[in-house]
């Protein structure tokens, strides 16, 4: 079976699996998060485990990510992909992967069945991953400008995640260790912000 967590962190709660792949490995080096502040990459410091479950993840089979979403369907769960990673490999867009996911999803889907909830989020904008996953999965770009934001409309992406990287909205969010002041912070953080006419 496909290697996950059957619980999400603090955000996702309990009612999640989460599919995780290697942070750097799976990842476009174009991200702005890698080797910048990623915490996905402190986590995988942190948590040597993690980094294996997701280097586990580097090869799939459809049957066994198929037997992963059944399971969440009988448990009543969403499947959040890449909680950390993303969809390379080797330096290139792990197609392989990608159609073992959809593959796994439409013979599901033709048998009848429901799916459960699934979304994930990449800054890989490719025409080929929203083609093939769309039908099955919430597909959001995260893109950090707004040239991105186009380029990653250009390849058919209608969900987008801001990361205000730029702290143009936002001030920047404390460490983690000063929990007082992230809670602060917290607060300051505007509930709805309209960046080229959509609603974040």
């Amino acid at each position: 079976m496909q290697k996950f967590a059957t619980k999400g962190n603090d955000k996702l709660g309990d009612n999640c699996f989460v599919v995780s792949r290697p942070v750097g490995d799976s990842c476009p080096p174009s991200c702005e998060f890698l080797g910048n502040g990623c915490y996905a990459e402190a986590t995988e410091r942190i948590y040597k485990n993690a980094r294996n479950a997701g280097l586990a993840n580097m090869i799939t089979e459809a049957g066994k990510i198929r037997s992963m979403i059944l399971e969440a369907s009988k448990k009543g769960k969403s499947i959040r992909w890449h909680e950390r990673g993303d969809w390379y490999k080797d330096g290139k867009i792990d197609y392989d992967y990608i159609r073992n996911v959809a593959k796994a999803c439409r013979s599901i889907v033709d048998q009848g069945r429901e799916l459960p909830p699934m979304w994930f989020y990449t800054h890989i904008y490719s025409k080929f991953l929203v083609d093939a996953l769309s039908p099955y999965c919430n597909v959001y770009a995260s893109v950090h400008n707004i040239d991105q934001k186009r380029k990653a409309e250009s390849k058919g992406f209608k969900l987008f995640a801001w990361c205000d990287t730029e702290h143009e909205y936002t001030e920047a969010k404390p460490r983690p260790t000063a929990k007082a002041k992230v809670e602060a912070w917290r607060e300051t953080v505007p509930k709805l912000v309209i960046i080229d006419d959509e609603r974040f």
